[in-house]
């Protein structure tokens, strides 16, 4: 017996297309399921809690769908097992749950502004916030969208002077133009900003690009997609770490696995000590 959880509001509505996919997949095959939809449960803790223990739970969503539900569970011992379901527009965790096959996943803590926020995939402040800030302001969510709004931002966007403390060591950045510290490999539909990221290895991936000509940054960028920006050291600042402090000294907009804050300064990031267990959800083992 499955729960499918799903979010009607993912990938801008075009998500209950792949919702009805799913659901008469089930059918077809005879599966017992029950639909549910997210914006319809007022307390998904205690919703959690009340479902019987031999129930699996199928997640429909991208990212923030995702992101959404461990914030609301995230003091709760899961007792059923958790599937995943692409269904958003940028899909970035899922993307690196196929590739590295983790058992679990560590959950991360960003603290800004004075508030907790939990996540699984990444955050970052700066060029990234702005696009994804201009992203969520769009009628349409995909990746044209995404790319476009990139080229929109290398434009317009300023570097600024940037403090980041990695596990206790400060390092400065004059014209910084992103910081970000990531568990997972891929941000905005598939541009793969942390190669070396591993969801369970209890690390943060840190990237921080950095006094890039502007002609130039759009170059670098198209190499991102393919996890081979690194190459390019003067530029990009890569390191792992379990605690990041980044500043910068003028008002940002920060994001979190797609979430966007606006007037930010400063984030930190740590390690939660705290895992999920998401598993890839496989039709023909389940259907």
């Amino acid at each position: 017996m499955f729960i499918i959880l799903h979010n009607p509001l993912s990938k801008n509505r075009k998500a209950k297309r792949t919702t009805k996919k799913v659901v008469d997949r089930f059918k077809r095959n005879g599966v017992p399921f029950r639909l549910k939809s997210l914006l319809k449960i007022r307390d998904i803790e205690q919703y959690i809690k009340d479902t019987p223990k031999e129930i699996k739970i199928l997640l429909l969503g991208g990212d923030g769908t995702i992101n959404h539900f461990i914030n609301n569970t995230y003091d709760l011992p899961i007792k059923n097992e958790i599937y995943l379901q692409g269904n958003g527009s940028g899909n970035d965790f899922m993307r690196s749950l196929k590739k590295l096959h983790p058992e679990k996943q560590h959950i991360m803590k960003l603290k800004h502004n004075e508030d907790i926020h939990y996540y699984m995939n990444g955050c970052g402040m700066g060029l990234d916030g702005k696009i994804s800030h201009l992203v969520n302001q769009s009628k349409r969510k995909s990746k044209f969208n995404y790319f476009f709004n990139t080229l929109r931002s290398f434009f317009t966007y300023k570097p600024r002077y940037a403090e980041v403390s990695i596990d206790g060591k400060l390092h400065t950045f004059k014209k910084a133009y992103l910081v970000n510290a990531n568990s997972g490999q891929y941000i905005g539909g598939g541009i793969r900003l942390t190669p070396k990221a591993r969801l369970d290895d209890d690390m943060l991936d840190v990237v921080v690009v950095h006094r890039i000509p502007r002609l130039f940054l759009f170059f670098i960028f198209l190499t991102v997609y393919f996890g081979k920006h690194t190459w390019f050291k003067r530029y990009v600042f890569y390191k792992k770490a379990k605690h990041v402090k980044a500043t910068m000294f003028s008002s940002q907009i920060a994001q979190c696995d797609g979430e966007s804050f606006p007037n930010t300064k400063e984030y930190e990031v740590s390690t939660s000590g705290k895992y999920a267990n998401f598993k890839v959800f496989d039709f023909n083992k389940h259907t």
